[in-house]
């Protein structure tokens, strides 16, 4: 039965508990703990009363101490390298959106593309204990063996790293470096800039692979059509004059990059050269930013082809989450090419690049 209102003695700690709430309001803290659980075999106004009480008072709930009560934080931790980059914001927000009608809350972590920074987000999330940690990993082993060692069930996203067993959701990497060498290969194009990514990301290694069987496939000499423009050869965070410098001289058709980003400096630089896309240069990059992302300028760009990375991470997660004991599955998603009409068949231009 509710008894008189109490004065509240809030722990020396400033957060405001079960004990607090119940002294607060006349019930026993199991009774504040089963209304603000929603539990409806509680009249509705006792359940009313209380969770108006608790909101007034600042009650936040203690998640470490519900997920040793019940086994289960509900939380899901996104270890990510780079928020900058709309294809990663993009990707969280799919993630986000799907743990939520699973009934999850999403913990975002970035390691601004720091390797210490990456472990150092690793034991935080173990510390939290969080129901699952989804992984985009740097290639760096020993992140995986700590996050094998943690025993929470995680997925490695976007990448692979040699001689490590986990479960892995990326797109096919190589098919997309053969898919959009293959497409300027077909309208013509004999002389192509490849504006790399880190080559210590797998995705690097694959992309540019693909490229080159593809000019091999079609009996061209790699070293002859390909120009390829190292990843560390641009700033993080370039001026278009400086993008410029680097793809100079323009005496190529056309850019295949490793991802949209780049391919907009790309895009940005060839127009401020007095040049224009696709009639001067084509353009094609890898991710297909601008399908969330529509104020950007139309890109021809590699997307995945049905199911997305983040669904198939999260099917991968709860998987291992529900039956720990399973093989390691590694999830290869097939890709297609968006055109959006920056790629056309090359012109005749001299060494500047002038028509």
């Amino acid at each position: 039965m509710k008894h008189g209102v109490q004065t509240m003695n809030q722990n020396s700690s400033g957060r405001v508990t079960l004990k607090d709430i119940a002294v607060r309001c006349g019930y026993t803290a199991n009774t504040v703990s089963r209304a603000l659980r929603g539990d409806k075999k509680l009249p509705e106004n006792t359940r009313e009363t209380i969770c108006r009480l608790a909101r007034e008072m600042g009650y936040v709930p203690n998640s470490s101490a519900r997920a040793l009560r019940y086994g289960s934080s509900r939380t899901i931790a996104v270890i990510v390298n780079d928020i900058n980059n709309p294809y990663y914001a993009n990707m969280l927000s799919q993630i986000d959106q799907l743990l939520k009608e699973k009934n999850y809350r999403t913990m975002i972590l970035c390691t601004q593309l720091d390797e210490e920074l990456a472990s150092a987000m690793i034991q935080l999330a173990i510390s939290q204990t969080v129901d699952g940690i989804l992984f985009f990993p740097f290639n760096n082993a020993q992140h995986i063996h700590e996050l094998h060692a943690s025993g929470i069930p995680f997925v490695m996203m976007d990448r692979w790293i040699p001689h490590v067993q986990a479960d892995i959701a990326r797109i096919d990497d190589f098919g997309a470096g053969y898919t959009m060498a293959s497409h300027l290969l077909e309208l013509g194009h004999r002389s192509l800039l490849y504006m790399a990514g880190p080559f210590v990301n797998s995705s690097q290694v694959d992309r540019q692979n693909g490229i080159t069987e593809a000019l091999i496939a079609a009996g061209l000499d790699v070293n002859s059509h390909l120009r390829i423009l190292p990843w560390d050869s641009i700033p993080a965070d370039p001026s278009r004059s400086e993008v410029i410098e680097q793809m100079k001289p323009f005496d190529y058709t056309a850019v295949l990059a490793f991802n949209d980003v780049l391919a907009y400096h790309a895009m940005n630089a060839i127009h401020t050269s007095g040049m224009r896309v696709p009639e001067d240069i084509s353009v094609v990059g890898i991710d297909h930013i601008r399908w969330r992302n529509t104020y950007l300028p139309p890109l021809s760009s590699i997307t995945v082809s049905g199911q997305s990375v983040a669904k198939a991470a999260i099917d991968l997660l709860f998987s291992r989450i529900d039956q720990p004991d399973l093989p390691f599955r590694h999830v290869v998603l097939p890709v297609t090419l968006h055109l959006s009409g920056t790629t056309q068949a090359p012109q005749t231009r001299n060494k500047t690049g002038a028509r």
